[in-house]
């Protein structure tokens, strides 16, 4: 894609509404320039904002409609939204509705007082429910419930799509080993098709990417963001997951990326660097874990090779774009600088 047009669609992707100036747009840099720093920056907070309201607005709706069952839910958000790697004004949010009629322990460990029913029924039940009263309390939204693990609400008076996940707590023996402490644990999600529970861990994966970020200034989640919005502008050459992508960047040395701002143009480099690395080193790309361990990046049914030349290709062009731009004004890479405003984000 031309990064001329690439910019644009950055521009309403971030900024669908056009209320905000935001600052990287006024950078008086070539195209290319303005689309990589662009797409580092976090979304507006009005619009994340905005995302968790409605994502209020969905669960409330759920609670009536289990309670008219006699039943509750807990409520959970995981995904990009809740990490602040998320590269669209208007993202879906993932909203886990958790099961209170029972919790899941990780082997050895033993419930006090054994479940009788059937979890994997009573999964089944609530998302019954949710479909039901969803479409019942918003008729002229969307509720598409074709997906094994979600069900997406979108349209009518919500303004933004959110996806409700039935779960149930899965206590894992890290959370019993850390006196409860929530980061560790996780939950079974449902999977409809099967059926089947298939479990996860969504807050440690969280916790440890927001802990590097910390570590590096912030430029875990901007490259993340970058890598995301390539993908999303590559017309569909790049398919690696967002979880792929987020496990990529965790496992970069902290010492290449400690690059302040105004130094986008070397934070990408570095990043071009490691992933070329990665690609080139069979060994290397074979020994890396996502970032809570749990498996490998480079797995069946996982990341692939030819996802990670796709993606590096997208970057390789980018940076390509950048060093022609600033050959023209006799600049190298190595010396650029990005110029920032001294404001941030600005009102209309």
């Amino acid at each position: 894609m031309l990064r001329t047009n690439a910019v644009q669609t950055l521009f309403s992707r971030r900024n669908p509404e056009r209320v905000l100036k935001e600052a990287y747009a006024s950078l008086q840099e070539d195209e290319a320039v303005i689309y990589l720093v662009g797409a580092m920056e976090p979304v507006d907070s009005s619009y994340t904002k905005k995302t968790y309201e409605e994502g209020g607005r969905v669960s409330q709706q759920i609670t009536t409609g289990l309670g008219q069952h006699n039943l509750a839910a807990e409520y959970e958000y995981q995904g990009s939204v809740t990490k602040n790697t998320h590269i669209r004004a208007y993202s879906d949010l993932d909203l886990l509705v958790i099961e209170k009629r029972f919790t899941t322990l990780e082997p050895p460990q033993q419930p006090a007082i054994p479940y009788k029913g059937d979890p994997i029924q009573d999964l089944l039940q609530i998302r019954r429910i949710c479909i039901s009263h969803l479409r019942s309390a918003y008729p002229k939204a969307t509720v598409d419930d074709s997906g094994p693990r979600s069900v997406k609400i979108s349209g009518g008076s919500l303004a933004r799509t959110v996806d409700v996940v039935p779960s149930n707590w899965f206590d894992t023996n890290q959370y019993a080993q850390h006196n409860n402490a929530k980061v560790f644990r996780g939950v079974h999600v449902l999977n409809a098709h099967k059926p089947d529970r298939e479990p996860d861990q969504p807050f440690v994966h969280g916790a440890l990417i927001n802990y590097k970020d910390g570590n590096t200034l912030g430029n875990t989640r901007k490259l993340v963001r970058l890598l995301k919005s390539l993908k999303y502008d590559s017309d569909s050459k790049v398919t690696m997951s967002s979880y792929d992508i987020e496990s990529l960047v965790y496992r970069m040395d902290d010492a290449t990326m400690q690059h302040p701002r105004g130094q986008e143009v070397q934070l990408a480099g570095a990043c071009f660097l490691w992933l070329r690395k990665v690609e080139a080193d069979q060994t290397l790309r074979e020994s890396l874990y996502v970032p809570d361990g749990k498996r490998k990046i480079f797995a069946q049914d996982k990341a692939t090779l030819q996802q990670l030349s796709a993606l590096n290709a997208e970057l390789a062009q980018l940076i390509l774009e950048i060093d022609k731009g600033y050959k023209r004004s006799f600049k190298n890479l190595a010396e650029a600088r990005v110029k920032w405003p001294t404001s941030g984000v600005v009102q209309l």
